[in-house]
């Protein structure tokens, strides 16, 4: 899998890709992504790629997975509640909007994709959250060693994890 930031002539790619997940959400009981204003939408995508934050993952060139990549400090990460953070770090990196194509869906894509993105940055400390009914993104994080650290106040309440990452979890060649 090539993963690299996202580029604007994709923007309508990365969209379908958003749409599918949310009916995926919906289909499995979730009130994530159900929003409606439509968030994830085409605008936040947008502003992910003019602010370098929106990355692709490509399988024989076709994009199958995107995620938003946030360096530094978020507030809702500070408000986590019901728990702490196991490392209480100021600047971390934070996954958001996490979604892969219905086409490759069940085939370890997400998990590949979000492992390349940790090899890919220098961390160390990763985080993420999800909705209690996602049980497919919770379990995605728990195999990647991400452990349950709280609640955070996001879009209502969202299921906080944290992983620390290892010295051999850095990738020792990046194509950019």
């Amino acid at each position: 899998m090539e993963i690299r930031l996202a580029h604007p002539n994709e923007v309508g790619a990365i969209t379908k890709i958003l749409e599918e997940a949310k009916a995926f959400l919906a289909a499995s009981g979730s009130s994530q992504w159900q929003g409606e204003n439509g968030y994830p939408n085409q605008e936040d995508v947008i502003e992910d790629i003019l602010e370098n934050r929106g990355y692709v993952g490509l399988i024989e060139g076709e994009i199958v997975a995107y995620a938003a990549v946030y360096l530094g400090n978020q507030a809702e990460y500070a408000a986590i509640y019901d728990g702490k953070w196991k490392h209480d770090n100021y600047l971390y990196v934070t996954f958001h909007w996490i979604a892969v194509s219905e086409a490759y869906r069940g085939q370890r894509v997400a998990q590949t994709f979000l492992q390349g993105l940790i090899e890919g940055h220098k961390g160390p400390d990763f985080r993420c959250d999800t909705h209690e009914k996602n049980k497919a993104m919770q379990h995605i994080l728990e195999k990647l060693g991400f452990v349950y650290c709280g609640k955070v106040p996001i879009d209502g309440e969202r299921l906080a994890y944290q992983k620390i990452k290892h010295k051999s979890e850095t990738s020792l060649y990046q194509e950019i």
